[in-house]
């Protein structure tokens, strides 16, 4: 009877491990868009999310270090804690049910491996950010992972029922603890709606056909007639990060020309960055589109999906508890 229910109990750890791999992979590559838009965009060669790359070991960690020293507590710590506690559960399955991953330098590898896949996927199919820094705290997480496991197993010494009957404890209440985070922090890569989509008292939703945005005019304030004019701002940067649910721009890389034009450079050494939080109403236009002969012949509507790396954008919007909220985004589409 115990042996039935040991087999009983590791069938049921597998198919914990396959929901979580399956959660991870939606986590890592599918939280902007969907498998089969992946596979259209594969089929027809027409691959259009975004992507960048950082192979600089510590840069993303100490930028967003510096975002938690600036007041974007949540946005920081998520995405370095959020980095090393997803994979937590790969470093305590895979020696929970492979041998071969009991030992630390294999497991290190197995790890390093399933990072560096998910990563380099994230690049080659313009799935997001490629960062060798997501590796390292992925790495982390995998060795707090195995940590954990260790602990276990000499709790238990090595009693395989008691074992997988923790493990499954332990499971349940972490599938229960990330769905709540999934809500309330990353609930927009589910569908759900996230939490910076602030209450209505808040935010006065307005039809897109009442805030029409001419580049040359003000932006229309109706969206955010509730908030303090001093906690409004009015900034233009370019693009050097994005994700669902916000833009990180550089200001140092705007300059002034004689004609009062604003074009976009690249040669700035030291960066100027804020970020900024998007909002599901967050209203969107481009202007100056040209043709081929280098006319410009429009300003045209926009989505979300016209956030680009290295474009250069203005963002009106607002700042609440220490947080930067877009209302209103202009995508300049400059010819050099």
């Amino acid at each position: 009877m115990i042996k039935k229910n040991k087999s009983y109990l590791h069938v049921i750890c597998y198919a914990i491990f396959i929901i979580y791999l399956l959660f991870l992979m939606k986590i890592e590559l599918f939280k902007y868009t969907g498998l089969v838009d992946v596979a259209k965009g594969i089929a027809t060669r027409n691959l259009n999310g975004f992507r960048s790359i950082n192979l600089i070991p510590l840069a993303s960690i100490i930028e967003f270090a510096k975002i938690i020293l600036e007041g974007n507590f949540i946005r920081g710590f998520n995405n370095i804690i959020g980095n090393i506690f997803v994979f937590a559960p790969l470093g305590y399955f895979l020696p929970l049910l492979f041998n071969k991953c009991k030992r630390i330098n294999t497991l290190i590898l197995v790890g390093f491996i399933i990072s560096f896949l998910f990563e380099t996927c994230q690049y080659l199919l313009y799935l997001g950010s490629a960062d060798i820094d997501d590796i390292i705290l992925n790495l982390i997480g995998t060795v707090i992972g195995f940590a954990f496991y260790q602990i276990i197993i000499r709790l238990v010494k090595e009693k395989e029922t008691i074992k997988y009957t923790v493990t499954i404890i332990f499971s349940i209440i972490g599938f229960v603890v990330a769905g709540y985070l999934a809500i309330d922090y990353f609930g927009i890569m589910f569908g759900i709606q996230n939490k910076h989509d602030l209450p209505n008292d808040t935010l006065v939703s307005v039809d897109e056909s009442q805030i029409q945005v001419n580049p040359n005019d003000e932006f229309d304030d109706a969206s955010q007639i509730k908030i303090d004019p001093n906690d409004r701002f009015d900034i233009e940067g370019v693009i050097t990060s994005i994700d669902n649910e916000s833009v990180t721009i550089n200001m140092a890389m705007v300059t002034e020309f004689e004609d009062g034009k604003s074009v976009a450079v690249t040669d700035q050494v030291e960066p100027n960055l804020i970020t900024i939080n998007l909002l599901s109403d967050t209203k969107y236009s481009m202007k100056d589109i040209y043709d081929m002969n280098g006319n410009k012949v429009k300003t045209s509507s926009a989505t979300k999906d016209d956030l680009q790396m290295d474009k250069h954008i203005i963002i009106k919007g607002y700042k609440k508890n220490n947080e930067s909220f877009a209302t209103q985004i202009i995508i300049n589409n400059f010819k050099f």
